[in-house]
């Protein structure tokens, strides 16, 4: 494919990529920052995804071959090269610990908590060693006591007094060996890693206000291979979860069910499918070829339904509402939103509204951008834009009180390292504060 000649000056602000390595398809996007803080998209690619099974990369050579595709595309169309890449990472293996870490504060009665207490507290439990095997991927802080007031949960202490100052943090850990891995197939793509992100954070950037975000709001992405939580309140991420189940089993269970290949289940579960059996039409049939016959056969919609029904209600709902209401913070909830690619599944907000007895909207991803292309507008794309986003945010130039605070959010992945280097990596950060949200709050 020839270069697009791209019609940026040579006063265009830095160019980031996001690179989304999902189970069904890896997707590049490439764009900057304007000068009116909007992001504009300058070129996209993607790609089909074979290495990849529950967010887990099995295959290295077809990851890695997909990744130079996608990232191949995406250049070509936008007309720039592509080194470094923002990464999105979830799967099956990424895991969540409660931790608490209380301090006892010099001249309390009198001194303001400030940003930088929290964040030497946020350094402290990323040094505390963890399991063998664990790599840190972010630290949230959940809730904070001041002098005991255990009555008294505040989610953001700055600004208070007190002279005991008690956190509740939520360390989230990946398998090291599972990380290394991502790095090493975007490594071998010849692309630098500059930063890696939790996946739900990451498409919360574009799918959720900041009006939902302070009020109380849940993220379900539903991947093809995970279903990524990420709960919010008061303006900041305070609860994640990974489930390793996404959008594929559904599509499995059809064609194992209907003896039919995985990519005409697809066709017939996007085409034909809703997840409220009620909304099928019973009297309406499909006719499909089988394996090993001649003949087709022919299934209702209202058979389909239930097939659909069943896996969603089991695997991807029900469990999300149980990490909800184990999470702490299901009474503080205010509606739910739902993104990814399996976001678009007739029916789903309704089923959804149902199971959460929560106000329910399909996320479509844009927020901060100067326009979207039709194609990338599908909730599919949230994870992908939302590492673009993070891209432009950790350029942007802050004053020294908020200095320690940017330095978590960027760079955690420094240049190219060997294999062996790469082993060593043991700490991979983000942190998502509120004055970035506010930010681009000002800018949308």
């Amino acid at each position: 494919m020839a270069k697009r000649r791209n019609n940026l000056t040579n006063d265009t602000p830095k160019v980031f990529v996001g690179l989304d390595i999902g189970t069904t398809k890896i997707a590049t996007v490439v764009g900057y920052m304007a000068m009116d803080g909007k992001i504009e998209i300058i070129g996209h690619g993607k790609s089909d995804s074979n290495g990849v099974q529950h967010g887990l990369v099995y295959n290295l050579a077809k990851t890695i071959d997909g990744i130079k595709t996608s990232v191949e595309i995406a250049s070509n169309q936008s007309g720039y090269p592509i080194s470094d890449v923002f990464v999105g990472i979830a799967g099956r293996h990424i895991k969540n610990t409660e931790f608490r870490h209380r301090v006892l504060r010099k001249n309390g009665t009198e001194a303001l908590i400030v940003q930088d207490e929290i964040n030497e507290m946020i350094k402290t439990i990323k040094e505390t060693p963890n399991q063998a095997g664990e790599t840190v991927i972010d630290v949230i802080p959940q809730k904070f006591y001041v002098d005991n007031n255990f009555d008294r949960e505040i989610i953001d202490p700055v600004g208070e007094l007190g002279v005991n100052l008690e956190g509740v943090f939520q360390i989230i850990t990946g398998n090291e060996h599972e990380i290394n891995k991502i790095l090493r197939c975007v490594e071998e793509a010849e692309l630098n890693p500059a930063d890696l992100i939790l996946e739900p954070l990451a498409s919360g950037l574009v799918s959720l206000t900041q009006e939902e975000k302070q009020a109380g709001v849940v993220l379900v992405d539903i991947g093809g291979g995970t279903t990524d939580i990420a709960i919010y309140l008061e303006g900041n991420p305070v609860y994640t979860q990974v489930i390793p189940i996404g959008g594929h089993v559904i599509t499995s269970d059809i064609a194992s069910v209907c003896e039919i290949s995985d990519e005409l289940a697809e066709k017939l579960k996007i085409n034909h499918g809703t997840c409220v059996v009620e909304k099928s039409n019973k009297n309406n049939f499909i006719t499909i070829p089988k394996y090993g016959q001649t003949e087709p056969i022919q299934i209702s919609e209202e058979f389909l339904a239930k097939i659909i029904y069943a896996r969603v209600i089991r695997d991807i709902l029900t469990p999300v509402k149980a990490i909800i209401d184990k999470s702490g913070y299901a009474n503080k909830i205010k509606n739910v939103v739902i993104t990814g690619g399996g976001a678009y599944l007739k029916h789903l907000k309704e089923l959804s509204q149902f199971t959460f007895r929560k106000p329910t909207r399909i996320g479509s991803p844009g927020l901060g951008f100067l326009s979207v292309p039709s194609e990338l507008k599908h909730p599919m794309y949230a994870t992908s834009l939302g590492l673009l986003k993070f891209g432009t945010m950790s350029n942007i130039d802050y004053t020294d009180d908020s200095e320690e605070v940017h330095k978590h959010s960027r760079n955690a992945v420094k240049e190219k390292d060997s294999p062996k280097e790469n082993n060593s990596i043991k700490k991979v950060k983000l942190f998502f504060k509120s004055m970035l949200d506010n930010f681009m709050e000002k800018t949308e």
